[in-house]
């Protein structure tokens, strides 16, 4: 879903992987390799064994699939608005482009209310209200005491403005008589397009992705693991036997035409997947995210 890096690679000059970190709670190829394939030989009929790249390419598609799921990044992403005209670079100094949010009357009467696109928000870098031409009504961010008035709700990704007491311009953006102010004092009664520019970091804090979802990334990256190891060992036998001097030894195997070696351990682990993400299960997505319409 982002430029995010999620794992801290070291490669050699060939481009070959040799060690790889991460600096939030995602499984590791390792851990893959030694927990939720335990006692599995990932390699070929020749002995060559599946590598940590391999491994880790799995993962970074399972992490996509899981962000896309619960709609929650896995790793703090700065999203940021309209950084083209701002000079902004992405990679750089953001990971994550979106549109401005619409001006809604009757929201901002409500103390300015504001919900924003991603969730869970760890933070604010940024907020103001622009016109159509590019002119600034306020930037709350450019003052401190402004800054104060930005109440955010972290889980939700909710926010209000509360100008503290006794400021003089308290009602001036809170709906007085204020003719410097027709759209941020609510006499402008109709919607307009665009107009909240809003920098924040999105997703879950570093070393705090919920073990259900972590496991479900793990189990994700193994059942495609286990599919191409199952086919490169022994596929498509389901029994061997032979015959030495009068001597014979026979043995049978999970796998067949249509089922890998592995189909066991991948039938269990997508059984799991499907029962956690399906509202029986415990309908992961609202758990997280809280129950949400469409567009939010």
């Amino acid at each position: 879903m982002t430029l995010v890096n999620y794992y801290n690679e070291t490669r050699d000059a060939s481009g070959n992987l040799v060690s790889v970190t991460t600096d939030t709670n995602l499984p590791l190829p390792s851990e893959i390799r030694n927990r939720w394939c335990f006692g599995l030989p990932l390699s070929r009929e020749d002995g060559n064994v599946m590598s940590d790249d391999d491994i880790l390419q799995y993962l970074k598609g399972a992490i996509g699939q899981v962000e896309r799921k619960i709609g929650i990044y896995l790793k703090p992403t700065k999203i940021v608005t309209n950084p083209g005209e701002r000079g902004l670079v992405q990679g750089t100094d953001f990971d994550k482009e979106e549109p401005a949010y619409d001006y809604d009357a009757n929201a901002y009467r409500q103390y300015g209310f504001l919900q924003l696109r991603e969730r869970p928000v760890q933070s604010i870098e940024g907020f103001k209200m622009v016109l159509p031409n590019g002119n600034i009504i306020i930037d709350f961010y450019h003052d401190a005491n402004t800054k104060k008035w930005v109440k955010l709700y972290k889980d939700s990704g909710q926010v209000n403005i509360v100008p503290y007491a006794g400021d003089p311009t308290l009602f001036a953006l809170m709906g007085g008589n204020a003719s410097g102010y027709p759209f941020a004092t609510g006499q402008m009664n109709t919607n307009l397009p665009q107009m909240f520019y809003v920098d924040y970091t999105a997703g879950y804090a570093l070393y705090k992705i919920p073990e259900d979802v972590r496991n479900v990334v793990a189990k994700i990256a193994s059942v495609d693991v286990l599919g191409i190891a199952g086919e490169s060992l022994l596929a498509g036998v389901a029994s061997l036997s032979t015959s030495i001097d009068g001597l014979s030894e026979s043995f049978s195997t999970t796998a067949s035409a249509e089922n890998t070696t592995y189909g066991a351990h991948i039938y269990q682990y997508q059984k799991e997947i499907n029962d956690l993400f399906s509202l029986k299960g415990g309908a992961l997505r609202s758990s997280e995210r809280g129950i949400t319409f469409i567009g939010l």
